[in-house]
């Protein structure tokens, strides 16, 4: 197989190789910030995000490799393939994501070029009585084992860019400091160290001298000669002659051990005279240099895999071999800690040639809110600096339109009109939809969303103007296009026969409205804010040329959340008004994080030469949030907002719920910027914000 079996390379070149991810290079950069993807201050809603991300990556992958669609599910405690779909367990992150996108490569190569045929007619109406069915059932461990490397060496060959995730695959369950104790242990002739020291063949310690008969096993098998195995079928044959290999041994120790009259040393002679003079490789320091000099010159069956090649003279090596077994004595014995680990190494080792890779039981909360966000438009950043480094939750509810709607019909119907269909509707919207979207109506929500549309209405109206356009003819000039009238006095030497049309018209604008939603603007500051909302929805709608975006700014347990609640350019009117009259506050202030994740995610649009661009925000306090306040909020909010001027060109205003004289209003200038700050001590001017979007539209 083309699989470097002796990496010998040491020091800090090794260790940079090892911790390399190298999903990094193609994988969405928020879903590799290493160590924090599942850190503990990420929410399930996080770290089911970052999950699905995971799990689209992977279905690439295996889709790519497979040539066909195949399932891939995060579900469970195992790994393995059914011959439809691929499974993996959710416990994934950022450190093991390499090895598990190696371990679903792994998986979809057997639906590719593995014959599930050829085994399950090997073990038909096959039963544990029978007596034969511990050699069908070894010979099917067997076959997993040269299988799997049958199949991997086929993708080697067909898509060596997906070598370095099988290298990270074998490092992580074959070649580990617990796998090199099993070789050094499991040295008896029995079944169970038999398969311990076929299963270590990749460690880079394997040798072939450990136990009667190992070589002519690795010879059989021949891992540097895999590619020879054309089919499923041939590798069966392989793992019944290594079957054969090892009865032959282990029943040949049974014989000598009844036999104690034999003298250790005839013992010797005899083990000794079945270590045959050519095959397979060895774990020493002087076979693995004559492998790095081949592969310089190009030898080996895998050109530069660097894989273990029978050597000439290898008499030498089998007096290595005893050397190494007589010196086993000398070993010092492992600790309690040492022997769990060991064993629970070899298992994992086997449950990956067998299929069943046993992980970590993923909290059944994620699993489920894995399912529920699927086709969710929520997405997340990650935000902040320093120690208030997190991750922002981006839900773009507006893209729910139908589902938001429905969530709100089943809460208005009567409990004994509902059925149970409905209550499981309802709970499933419940987990897709944002949190602060609040079923139960409120009435004085729903009176300030009607007078927002009575007022947006009046200020439409003032607005039209931007639909005007002049338009000034200009004649007789030297350039521009030719005046028909004009042509005919070109011939008598007159070059003035060109006119020129200037188009007087107010450019394309766009309007980010971003509200705090954190429990500081209950009351009058939030129905204020929601009446804005409303009157600026409407007055957007009446002009061709304007949009409108909205978006609240609060939290979800532990991480700052930014909600997109309405886009004019996808929405119409009528689900903007349902959504203002159902939406609360009740959270923190987050305010830099969630611009950052904005920005981040580019989801507010630029200034462009045919389109202005406007962000206005409504706040009432400084930033804070989980770790994330004082002077250093102050500060990264501020650099957010020169981001928006200065990478996007967008204009911006801030509006302040507060006296000018309070400190929270000197942070908001630091912000905001002085000029650019307005305070209102009354949340009930808060259509101050209307007329002075106003003047902004009208001047050209």
């Amino acid at each position: 197989m083309a699989i470097i079996f002796n990496n010998n390379s040491k020091g800090k070149k090794a260790k940079a190789a090892n911790n390399h991810i190298y999903s990094g290079f193609w994988l969405d950069k928020d879903a590799t910030r290493i160590g924090d993807v599942f850190h503990g201050k990420s929410n399930t809603t996080v770290k089911a995000l970052k999950l699905r991300k995971y799990q689209r990556a992977i279905a690439n992958f295996v889709k790519i490799l497979a040539q066909r669609d195949v399932p891939v599910v995060f579900k469970g405690t195992e790994s393995f393939t059914d011959n439809q779909q691929v499974v993996l367990a959710t416990d994934i992150s950022d450190k093991n994501f390499d090895v598990s996108a190696g371990l679903a490569l792994h998986e979809a190569s057997h639906l590719k070029y593995t014959d599930f045929q050829v085994l399950k007619d090997y073990l038909k109406n096959s039963h544990w009585q029978d007596a034969d069915f511990h050699e069908k059932s070894t010979v099917k461990q067997i076959l997993n084992y040269v299988e799997d490397r049958r199949i991997d060496n086929l993708v080697f060959q067909s898509s060596p860019g997906y070598k370095a995730y099988y290298h990270k695959l074998y490092d992580h369950y074959f070649r580990t400091p617990e796998m090199a104790n099993v070789l050094k242990q499991y040295r008896n002739c029995t079944w169970e160290d038999y398969n311990a020291q076929m299963i270590g063949m990749l460690h880079p310690n394997f040798n072939v001298n450990a136990l009667p008969g190992l070589r002519d096993i690795a010879i059989a098998i021949d891992i540097n000669n895999i590619g020879r195995l054309k089919s499923t079928a041939e590798a069966l044959e392989v793992a019944q002659t290594v079957y054969q290999i090892m009865k032959a041994n282990i029943e040949a120790a049974q014989a000598q051990a009844q036999q104690p009259q034999a003298g250790d040393g005839e013992e010797g002679e005899e083990e000794e005279g079945n270590q045959p003079q050519n095959g397979g490789g060895g774990g020493s320091q002087e076979q693995e240099d004559g492998n790095e000099q081949k592969e310089q010159q190009g030898g080996g069956s895998q050109q530069g895999a660097g894989e273990m090649q029978p050597q000439e003279g290898e008499q030498g090596e089998d007096q290595q071999g005893g050397a190494q077994m007589d010196a086993q004595a000398d070993e010092p014995e492992l600790t309690p800690a040492q022997e769990r680990a060991m064993k629970e190494a070899l298992r994992q080792a086997q449950q990956l040639v067998d299929g069943q890779v046993e992980k970590k039981q993923g909290a059944h909360a994620l699993s489920s809110k894995l399912r529920s966000i699927q086709d969710s438009p929520t997405d997340f950043s990650p935000v902040g600096e320093g120690s208030s480094k997190m991750d922002c939750i981006i839900h773009e509810a507006y893209k729910q339109g139908h589902a938001l709607v429905e969530f709100i019909e089943i809460a208005a119907m009567n409990y004994s009109d509902r059925t149970a269909q409905h209550n499981s509707r309802q709970n499933e919207l419940r987990h897709i939809l944002p949190g602060t979207i609040n079923p139960h109506r409120s009435d004085r929500q729903h009176s300030n969303v009607t007078e927002g549309m009575q007022l947006g209405a009046i200020l439409g109206r003032k607005l039209l103007t931007r639909r005007e356009e002049r338009s000034l003819e200009q004649n007789r000039l030297r350039t521009g296009r030719i005046d028909a009238k004009r042509i005919a006095h070109a011939g008598y030497g007159i070059e003035n026969i060109f006119n020129q049309i200037h188009v007087d018209k107010y450019k394309n604008a766009n309007i980010h409205l971003t509200l705090d939603a954190s429990g500081s603007m209950g009351g009058e500051r939030w129905y204020n804010s929601i009446k804005l909302a409303a009157a600026l929805g409407k007055a957007v709608s009446m002009i061709e040329g304007l949009e409108l975006q909205i978006s609240t700014r609060d939290t979800e347990g532990n991480n700052p959340m930014i909600t997109i609640i309405y886009d004019s350019r996808v929405n119409k009117l009528g689900y903007l008004q349902q959504v203002l009259a159902h939406i609360g506050c009740n959270s923190m202030t987050p305010e830099g994080l969630c611009l950052e994740a904005l920005l981040n995610k580019k989801l507010l649009i630029p200034t462009t030469p045919l389109c202005d661009s406007y962000l206005i925000n409504v706040c009432d306090g400084a930033p804070g949030f989980n770790g994330y306040g004082g002077y250093s909020a102050v500060e990264h909010t501020a650099k957010q907002v020169k981001r928006l001027n200065n990478e996007l060109g967008i204009k911006h205003v801030g509006f302040f719920f507060g006296s000018d004289n309070s400190s929270g209003f000197h942070n908001f200038k630091q912000m905001y910027g002085t000029k650019q700050s307005i305070a209102m001590p009354n949340a009930s001017n808060a259509m101050q914000i209307a007329q002075h979007m106003n003047k902004e539209l009208m001047s050209k």
